[in-house]
């Protein structure tokens, strides 16, 4: 049975305010401190200071990670602000939540007819993340690999993680700089500049929709996992790489390779790579391979290869420490993952960013006259 820990607070000052999104200093009833909670108005309405709320404190009192602060569920003595309803769809169904999004495939949108013909990425290379952290790192290399000539970089974000896209700093800071032309966001989750009904049609709209050249598809923030094979939101990676074959996209898997993590099963090569690719990925994807890794991710990559279901397209591709580190000082947030930044975990970010590089090439061969196979199997040759 689901529990809820329920506390009533006070508004103390609005410390942030962004489109749907809302970070607020409070006080909860009976407790001296300041704390931080987060709002989204598009429920039902701005908070003010002075306002008392009703606050979702289980995450907190469960110290929780990247779901571990305050959220605001309710106003007390205080009237919902009339929002506006568009579209027929609802999100976080049947739940007092549920919000009306008006969705790029529904009768009435701009986009209706061109989705009842729609069924193939026609070869766009689609890099396929499991962390919402692997997002700025991938959109920061684009940007500068496509100096002079910038690349069309779409999000679709799915429901594996935080729900609502305004919960993400970095989406909001890619936007602004321009590195993304747009989200979609799928099932669940919403917020984005398009709305999607699921993955499959998120992607199709990713492309004929924002005009995509390159897409990046992962979850929002925060990942939920339980220590066993298959008990993790992590394992829509390799449904996504389903998805993506089965309309005739370039899948590109980032395989999860951390140098530093006190967990065992996420040394290395992480067992949520190991099962997406052994297990749970169906069709074919690409996966890039940093050159120089150390030895055990070495067996460990081997061991993937013997095992997986399918024939995927191993790729090396080279990405220094150097020439990571000078890609990414230009990205204006902190780069952070699993508590690690690039000095803490550097193999993590370099293959990551590798990933982002082999993608970006398929992309530059495919626009160069090549098909999706010619650009693949030429750089399985080749490398990057």
């Amino acid at each position: 049975m689901a529990v809820i820990e329920w506390k009533r607070g006070t508004v103390l000052q609005v410390l942030e305010e962004g489109e749907g999104i809302q970070w607020l200093a409070i006080r909860r009833e009976g407790d001296t401190r300041e704390e931080r909670a987060v709002h989204y108005p598009p429920l039902f309405g701005r908070c003010r200071p002075g306002d008392s709320v009703w606050l979702n404190t289980t995450a907190v009192r469960l110290g929780l990670g990247t779901g571990g602060v305050h959220f605001v569920a309710g106003l007390i003595g205080r009237k919902p602000e009339p929002i506006p309803v568009e579209g027929h769809l609802m999100k976080l169904r049947y739940t007092p939540w549920q919000v009306a999004v008006a969705t790029g495939e529904e009768q009435g949108s701009v986009w209706h007819e061109q989705m009842q013909r729609a069924r193939s990425l026609e070869g766009t290379p689609v890099l396929i993340g499991e962390l919402h952290s692997m997002l700025p790192v991938a959109a920061t290399v684009w940007h500068h690999l496509s100096q002079g000539d910038p690349v069309r970089a779409v999000y679709v974000m799915t429901d594996g993680g935080a729900l609502p896209a305004p919960f993400s700093r970095h989406l909001r800071q890619l936007k602004a700089l321009g590195w993304l032309k747009g989200t979609v966001t799928c099932g669940h989750a919403f917020g984005g500049d398009l709305e999607a009904v699921n993955l499959y049609s998120g992607l199709l709209l990713a492309r004929y929709a924002l005009k995509a050249d390159l897409i990046f598809v992962s979850m929002g923030p925060g990942i939920a996992g339980t220590g066993t094979p298959y008990g993790f939101s992590g394992v829509e990676q390799g449904q996504a790489v389903n998805a993506v074959h089965s309309l005739n996209g370039v899948g590109v898997a980032i395989p999860r390779i951390q140098g530093k993590d006190p967990r065992q099963r996420h040394q290395g090569l992480s067992h949520h790579t190991i099962t997406n690719l052994t297990s749970v990925a169906l069709a074919p994807a690409v996966l890039p391979v940093p050159r120089s890794l150390p030895s055990p991710v070495y067996r460990q990559l081997v061991e993937v290869k013997e095992n997986s279901r399918v024939n995927h397209s191993w790729i090396p591709v080279t990405v220094t420490v150097d020439e990571m580190t000078d890609w990414l000082e230009f990205y204006p947030e902190t780069l952070r993952s699993m508590g690690k930044g690039i000095r803490e975990d550097p193999l993590y970010y370099r293959t990551v960013a590798g990933s982002a590089r082999v993608a970006f090439a398929l992309w530059e061969g495919i626009r160069a006259g090549r098909t999706a196979d010619e650009a693949v199997a030429r750089l399985t040759r080749t490398g990057v």
